[in-house]
């Protein structure tokens, strides 16, 4: 995965005296709806989304600029105990993003009725807890996200808000649902005024960093997340083997690797079904997101352990 570094480029124009730029950090522990956000904030789909936790497995950069104003959003894994190495590193990914934006954005759920009682740190989830330690001197350069307030009465909304800004200096606290696109362009405005004075890091049209191929790999995997259950999407990983353009069409091959014999045949299915149909949908988006007709090729292999070897992840690109 880039390191934010690489992309740090600064553009040769001049630079206006109010053009703002910089690096926000989404962070929040599994399924709060960092994803959601992100494609929300940037207009299109960058970054898959599905009903499960520990989706996002790589650091995603969404960029969005209007006007004199250049956000460059980054994505990260839901931060939670990790035992798997590979469930170590994504959440290294998110961690080290801490240590690297200029700003940050903590998303959280709203605080369950029986928490709304309570005190201090008691009224957070323990992985909410643990991140709150992580931001322990940033909170001036955090804005606090209070995300799904669709699910939730306004009464219950506001006390969350007010037992959540008592647990530190937050620079906002902004209530918004970014599944229903409720407050977003004030979430947007509000972190205007936190971007220093800078030239942009972008083009003005890029939305991210990531390759088209990497893009089609996601949207595959988003396809095994939505349709398997229980623990066999957590055991896939997306490989794109081909990616190629021609008059007619872009020619991709993927393989998915899985970690044993019995999650290969789910996958594949009755007479290959499943395969077919992850194959259709994964097509369907690749296509909206491309702009051409593509052939998608789908093969499934096993790669025993590769979540717990160091070797199979560098070579899958978890490095």
């Amino acid at each position: 995965m880039k390191k934010i570094s690489v992309n740090r480029q600064q553009n040769d124009e001049k630079i206006e005296k109010d053009q703002r730029c910089g690096f926000i950090g989404l962070i929040g522990r599994p399924n709060v709806g960092k994803s959601t956000l992100l494609n929300q904030l940037v207009g299109q789909k960058v970054s898959i989304t599905a009903h499960k936790a520990q989706t996002t497995r790589n650091r995603i950069l969404g960029i969005r600029t209007v006007k004199n104003t250049q956000m460059v959003f980054i994505d990260t894994p839901g931060i939670h105990p990790a035992k798997k190495l590979l469930n170590r590193k994504i959440v290294a990914y998110a961690t080290e993003t801490l240590r690297e934006t200029d700003l940050n954005l903590w998303l959280i759920e709203p605080l369950p009725e029986n928490s709304l009682k309570k005190d201090g740190l008691s009224v957070l989830h323990r992985e909410d807890q643990e991140i709150l330690k992580m931001l322990s001197g940033k909170e001036k350069r955090t804005v606090l996200v209070l995300n799904k307030i669709d699910t939730i009465l306004q009464e219950q909304a506001l006390v969350s808000m007010d037992k959540l800004a008592k647990l530190g200096d937050f620079a906002e606290i902004v209530p918004i649902s970014a599944l229903k696109s409720t407050n977003v362009e004030h979430l947007v405005d509000t972190l205007k005024k936190y971007l220093s004075i800078h030239p942009f890091y972008f083009e003005n049209k890029q939305v991210t960093d990531v390759s088209e191929r990497f893009l089609a790999s996601e949207f595959v995997r988003e396809e095994l997340f939505m349709r398997l259950q229980q623990e066999i999407p957590y055991s896939v990983a997306v490989v794109v083997e081909q990616f190629e353009e021609d008059q007619k069409c872009i020619k991709i091959a993927c393989n998915i690797c899985v970690e044993r014999d019995s999650q290969k045949g789910i996958i594949i299915g009755k007479k290959g079904q499943m395969l077919k149909t992850i194959g259709i949908a994964a097509r369907k988006k690749i296509e909206r997101l491309l702009g051409n007709k593509v052939h998608l090729a789908l093969h499934v292999k096993v790669l025993k352990q590769w979540s717990s070897n160091a070797r199979h992840l560098r070579n899958l690109g978890f490095n």
